[in-house]
């Protein structure tokens, strides 16, 4: 195997990996440096009933951050018009106020 000198660091590396994958950098190098950037995946369902199935959808980070962003602003535009939820057995919520209450019969019966 015929060996070519790192880009980053001078050491050996293959040059099948510079023909073959385009990387002028070793993989201690990729590693160490951070020099390939991270890769996503999102489990995607497809199909219907019977005959569905699960396809795995790799990005890019930075294409993963743009669909995040893009569901983030489609999911508060989903909930934009729905009512909110007031919780009305939560004992410290007091919507009607104190009462009192008033005894008119008299315990002398």
């Amino acid at each position: 195997m015929k060996m070519i000198p790192c880009t980053k660091c001078g050491g050996d590396m293959p040059e099948l990996r510079k023909i073959k994958f385009g990387y002028n950098f070793c993989v201690n190098c990729s590693d160490n440096l951070n020099l390939v950037g991270k890769k996503r995946a999102l489990p995607i369902q497809m199909g219907e009933g019977d005959h569905s199935w699960t396809e795995t959808v790799i990005m890019e980070e930075s294409e993963y951050l743009k669909y995040e962003t893009g569901e983030k602003i489609k999911n508060a535009k989903e909930n934009k018009n729905k009512a909110e939820f007031l919780d009305l057995d939560d004992d410290e919520r007091d919507l009607q106020g104190p009462f009192k209450i008033i005894n008119n019969e008299s315990d002398e019966d």
